[in-house]
C-alpha cells in the first residue's frame, strides 16, 4: 500500500496517510499534542452490571473509575420542563461541569462521550453545543468530531420524542 502525504490540494486516501506536516502547521500550534496513554480499565463486578440509579450523575459513586467504554446522554436543557431546575446559565454550567467531570474519571483510557444537545431560544439564542464543547475540552476531553442534526428538517413542530419511533439513520458514526 503506497503511503500519502498531505498536500496542497489534500488527500484523497487516507490510508497510511502521514498527517505530521498538516498537524505540525501553524493553525496547530496553541493546542497541546495528546500524549500516549497507558490503557487502564477496571472491570465492573458481575453483580453491579445493568443496574439504574435514579439519580444525579453528578455523583456515579457506584461505578468505579476507568470502567465504562460508552457513555451516552441527552442532559436537561434546562427550559422550564418539569425534569428540569430552573437553573441560571452559571448554575446550567456548573451543572454540566460537574457531571462531565465525573464521566471522565469513569471511561476508560479512550473511551467515548457522545453527547445530544440542542440549542435553545431565538432572542437571545443560546448556544448550548458551545457551552458542552468548551466544558468538555477544558475538562481534558478530545474532540472527534460532531454531528449536526437538523431537526427542523427531519420533524414536525415541536416533538421532545425525537424519533425513537421512526428513526430515518439509526447509525452512530465514529471516525
Amino acid at each position: 500500500m503506497r503511503k500519502t502525504k498531505t498536500s496542497s490540494f489534500g488527500s484523497v486516501l487516507r490510508e497510511s496517510h502521514d498527517s505530521r506536516e498538516f498537524y505540525s502547521s501553524k493553525l496547530f500550534e496553541d493546542f497541546e499534542i495528546p500524549k500516549k496513554l497507558e490503557y487502564n480499565e477496571v472491570k465492573i463486578p458481575k453483580k453491579d452490571l445493568n443496574k439504574l440509579y435514579a439519580k444525579s450523575s453528578e455523583s456515579m459513586d457506584e461505578i468505579p473509575d476507568n470502567s465504562v467504554h460508552l457513555m451516552i446522554t441527552s442532559p436537561p436543557y434546562n427550559v422550564g420542563k418539569e425534569y428540569d431546575s430552573d437553573l441560571t446559565l452559571a448554575e446550567y454550567e456548573d451543572l454540566l461541569t460537574n457531571v462531565f467531570s465525573e464521566t471522565y474519571k469513569k471511561l476508560v483510557t479512550g473511551g467515548r462521550a457522545c453527547i445530544n444537545i440542542a440549542n435553545i431560544g431565538r432572542k437571545p439564542y443560546i448556544p448550548l453545543h458551545m457551552l458542552v464543547i468548551n466544558i468538555m475540552l477544558k475538562l481534558g476531553f478530545l474532540m472527534r468530531g460532531e454531528i449536526i442534526w437538523d431537526k427542523s428538517a427531519s420533524g414536525g413542530g415541536s416533538c421532545a420524542w425525537g424519533s425513537w419511533m421512526s428513526a430515518s439513520n439509526p447509525v452512530l458514526r465514529d471516525y
